[in-house]
């Protein structure tokens, strides 16, 4: 396919990693309404895939379809970055069934093949990026990625500590991997994300100074606060504060003149970038909150403000611009209704969810959470329609 004269690479793989994201995402959504609504009472496996296909299912392999999309050149495809792609929804696909059905080594044996695809694009990115004109969603994603394997890593070592209590391995990895994997990979990702769906042009544009800094400071951060808590530093936990709270600031200085010219009333993707930051705002306070009042003893916190925090991040930010990426990369018409429908069910969803776990209110999370996730099905019905129709994206890969 072209988008005016330019071919756009490893558009299959792309589609095909999209198209898998959406299938999986059905299983995080539906456990997600039968919990929230406490039709089921659901045990600890079922709850950990349920988390796991949302992080890895999902939100990683939209990462990698827009790492193929920003960093991939028309007729420089390479196969084995074509096989990695068609290889990588497979993997994530299998390890989730290990948290399914057991607590054994086959989680961290799978675990490793995940990270393995994880490195593979990290690294193949890092190499694009001596050639390529490096936007800040180039460098979000990048950044994404390096604290991806750093999180993977923890990831790997925790599981090796569940399937074998009695090693040495410290408990404190429990907590390190989803600080790594919550602030670390997600803030820059999210930054990325929005500004890409906000000012689609901003791909080909070289990242400023202060671009720069609003991806490399939250990485940093991320970087502080899953060491801190992995080595137990108070000191290090919170230089991450101000680290992530800089970093939006900049965001905000630089996004907030473009934001102000969207309306939330018209139809299409920008409002969803909009609405997302709100809730990067949300969730850099709760973190904020938690750290300030947390650090010393993070297990000490309420359960319902860690899953603000991740709820937050992971729907409010981070689902509400992968679905406004699809669409923007799938562009095939569809009804108004549909995106008003999916952009108001989304947001008040979320917005509601998280308003409940927040006052500690259960009637909100069970009143907000089936609207949330019906409006995310019918976003996945639609854009499978769309791949099923045929491919028609937008936007340009960058290239020096």
């Amino acid at each position: 396919m072209t988008t005016g004269q330019r071919n756009i690479p490893y558009e299959s793989e792309i589609r095909l990693i999209l198209q898998t994201a959406m299938v999986l995402f059905v299983y995080t959504v539906v456990i997600g309404i039968l919990n929230g609504t406490d039709l089921v009472d659901f045990d600890r496996k079922p709850l950990l895939t349920h988390v796991h296909i949302g992080t890895l299912g999902w939100l990683t392999m939209a990462v990698f379809a827009g790492a193929l999309w920003l960093f991939g050149v028309a007729g420089e495809e390479r196969m084995e970055m074509r096989w990695l792609a068609r290889t990588a929804p497979l993997i994530a696909l299998l390890y989730n069934i290990t948290f399914l059905t057991t607590d054994g080594m086959a989680r961290p044996i799978f675990g490793t093949l995940m990270l393995v695809s994880i490195v593979s694009f990290f690294v193949w990115g890092l190499l694009r990026a001596r050639v390529t004109t490096m936007s800040v969603p180039h460098l979000g994603l990048l950044a994404g990625l390096a604290t991806s394997v750093v999180g993977a890593v923890f990831g790997i070592l925790n599981a090796v500590r569940i399937a074998q209590p009695d090693s040495s391995l410290s408990q404190t990895l429990g907590d390190a991997h989803p600080a790594m994997m919550v602030v670390g990979f997600l803030v820059p990702v999210g930054m990325a994300f929005i500004e890409w769906t906000v000012r689609p042009g901003s791909i080909s544009e070289r990242a400023s100074r202060l671009g720069q800094f609003q991806i490399v400071l939250p990485f940093l951060g991320g970087i502080a606060l899953a060491t801190g808590l992995l080595v137990e530093l108070d000191p290090l936990i919170k230089l991450s504060l101000p680290l992530e709270v800089i970093g939006l600031v900049i965001f905000l200085v630089r996004m907030v003149p473009t934001m102000r010219g969207i309306s939330w009333l018209d139809s299409g993707v920008a409002r969803h970038g909009v609405t997302a930051t709100i809730f990067l705002i949300v969730n850099i306070g709760i973190l904020v909150y938690l750290i300030g009042n947390y650090a010393d003893d993070i297990e000490a916190a309420p359960v319902r403000l860690l899953l603000a925090l991740d709820h937050s991040i992971f729907v409010g930010l981070l689902t509400n611009v992968i679905l406004a990426m699809i669409a923007l990369t799938l562009r095939t018409p569809r009804a108004a209704w549909v995106d008003h429908a999916v952009f108001w069910g989304t947001n008040i969803g979320i917005a509601g969810f998280v308003v409940g776990l927040l006052s500690d209110q259960t009637h909100l999370i069970r009143t907000f959470t089936p609207v949330l996730g019906a409006a995310i099905l019918l976003a996945i019905a639609v854009h499978l329609l769309d791949v099923v129709k045929g491919w028609a994206p937008s936007g340009s890969t960058s290239e020096a």
